[in-house]
C-alpha cells in the first residue's frame, strides 16, 4: 500500500513538471504585435513566474512592451486587463537593464527587418504622450493634458520638458499645487532654471498662497541664478516693502555697496528702491552714481531719462488742463519754462541710450517728442527718419 501511494505520489509531481511548460517569450511579443495584448499578456505574465524564464531580461523586456501597449492601446476590450501598466512597464524595462548586465540594448524587428532598440521604442513611447498631452492642451482639456506630460516623466525621468508643459498645463488649468510641483521638480532635482519659472513659482508662492515670505526666497534664488536679470532686483525690493522689510533692503544695499563702492549695478537697484518708495530726488542721485561709474550702464541711464521725462509729461498735463483766462495762460507759458527743462534734462540720457542701442523704440519716439518741443528742428528731423526706417523693416 505504501509503495503504491509513493507511486502516485511521483506520478503526481510528474505530471505538476509537465503541466508547467516553459512559456513561449517569442510568442507573446508576436501576439503583441499583432494586437492580441490579452494573448500576450498571459503569456508574459507566467513567464517572470517561470524558473526558465524568470530571470531572461528579454523576458522583462517585452513585459515592459506589452504592458506599455496596454497603457496606450485604444481598444477597449484590453484598456483595463491591468491597473497602472505604464508603471508596470517601466518596472519591466528597469529590471530587463538590470539582467541586460552590460549587453547591447534591446532590440525587435520593425516590418522590414530592421532591429527597433529599445531606447528608440522609449523615445516612441514618450512622444506618443508627449503628443497627447500637447492635443489636449490645444482643447482646453487641462487634466488631461497633465496626465499625459505626467506619463512623459515616467518614461524619461531625466528629461525637463514633461515637467516644464505639465506645469504650464496644470497652472493653465489653475491646479497650482500640481503646477508648483512640476516646478520645484525642475530647479530642485534637474537642475532646470528659467526665468519663467521662478515667476511662475513666486506667484503661486506669493499670490495664490499667500506666503510671502516663500516668495521672497524664491526670488533671491532667482537672482543668485540670473544677476543680470534686474526684474528679480526689482521684485525683492517690493517683496521686502509689502512686507515691511525697507530697513532690511536699506541695510543689505548699503552692507553690499560698503564692500564694492565701484559696483554700478548695486547703486541702479538703490535707485530703483528709492523711486519705488516715491523717493525720485534719491533715486535720481543714485541712478547717477550708477551712470558715473559705468556710462554704459543701459538700465540705470534709461531710468534717469524717463524720470525727467515722465516729470515733463506730468507738466504738460496739468498745462493742457489749464483754462484760458489771462493768469491761466501766463502759468501755462511759465510751465512750458519748466517741461522745456526737464525735456533738456532727460536727452543726454535718451541720446546715450540711442547710443547703446541704436533701433531702441522706446529713445527714439521720446527723442521725436522732445527734439521737436524743443525747435531742434534738424535732430527731430533725423530720428523720424530712423522712426521711418524701422517701419519699413517691420
Amino acid at each position: 500500500m505504501k509503495r503504491i501511494i509513493l507511486l502516485l505520489a511521483a506520478c503526481a509531481i510528474a505530471g505538476y513538471s509537465f503541466g508547467q511548460k516553459k512559456p513561449k517569450i517569442n510568442q507573446a511579443e508576436k501576439a503583441r504585435s499583432e494586437g492580441n495584448l490579452g494573448e500576450a499578456k498571459e503569456i508574459i505574465d507566467a513567464a517572470i513566474e517561470h524558473e526558465k524564464t524568470k530571470d531572461d531580461g528579454k523576458t522583462w523586456y517585452y513585459r515592459g512592451l506589452i504592458y506599455a501597449s496596454l497603457d496606450t492601446t485604444t481598444n477597449p476590450q484590453y484598456q483595463n486587463l491591468a491597473q497602472d501598466p505604464l508603471k508596470i512597464a517601466m518596472e519591466s524595462f528597469a529590471k530587463a537593464d538590470e539582467l541586460n548586465k552590460g549587453n547591447s540594448d534591446y532590440y525587435i524587428s520593425d516590418a522590414n527587418g530592421l532591429p527597433l532598440l529599445k531606447s528608440q521604442q522609449l523615445q516612441t513611447l514618450w512622444g506618443h504622450y508627449l503628443n497627447k498631452g500637447v492635443e489636449n492642451y490645444q482643447a482646453q482639456k487641462t487634466n488631461d493634458a497633465v496626465k499625459f506630460f505626467t506619463k512623459t516623466q515616467y518614461v524619461m525621468p531625466e528629461d525637463t520638458t514633461g515637467f516644464i508643459y505639465a506645469g504650464l498645463a496644470a497652472q493653465s488649468g489653475k491646479d497650482f499645487k500640481t503646477a508648483a510641483e512640476n516646478y520645484y521638480k525642475l530647479i530642485n532635482d534637474l537642475d532646470y532654471h528659467s526665468p519663467d519659472i521662478y515667476n511662475s513659482l513666486i506667484y503661486i508662492e506669493g499670490t495664490v498662497n499667500e506666503n510671502p515670505e516663500k516668495a521672497l526666497g524664491l526670488i533671491r534664488q532667482a537672482k543668485k541664478q540670473f544677476p543680470e536679470n534686474l526684474d528679480f532686483a526689482k521684485a525683492e525690493i517690493n517683496a521686502l516693502i509689502q512686507l515691511d522689510k525697507v530697513d532690511e533692503a536699506k541695510n543689505e544695499l548699503e552692507a553690499a555697496i560698503a564692500k564694492e563702492p565701484d559696483n554700478s549695478n548695486l547703486y541702479f537697484t538703490l535707485g530703483v528702491m528709492q523711486e519705488e518708495l516715491g523717493n525720485k530726488g534719491e533715486a535720481k542721485e543714485a541712478y547717477k552714481k550708477a551712470v558715473d561709474l559705468d556710462p554704459k550702464n543701459f538700465n540705470a541711464t534709461f531710468n534717469l531719462a524717463v524720470i525727467n521725462y515722465n516729470e515733463a509729461v506730468e507738466l504738460i498735463k496739468k498745462k493742457n488742463n489749464l483754462g484760458i483766462t489771462a493768469a491761466d495762460l501766463k502759468k501755462a507759458k511759465d510751465m512750458q519754462v519748466e517741461i522745456n527743462e526737464k525735456l533738456k534734462a532727460a536727452l543726454p540720457y535718451w541720446e546715450k541710450i540711442l547710443e547703446l542701442e541704436p533701433q531702441n523704440r522706446t529713445a527714439l519716439e521720446s527723442l521725436q517728442y522732445s527734439y521737436s518741443q524743443l525747435k531742434m528742428n534738424e535732430k527731430a528731423l533725423e530720428v523720424t527718419e530712423k522712426l521711418e526706417a524701422l517701419d519699413d523693416e517691420g
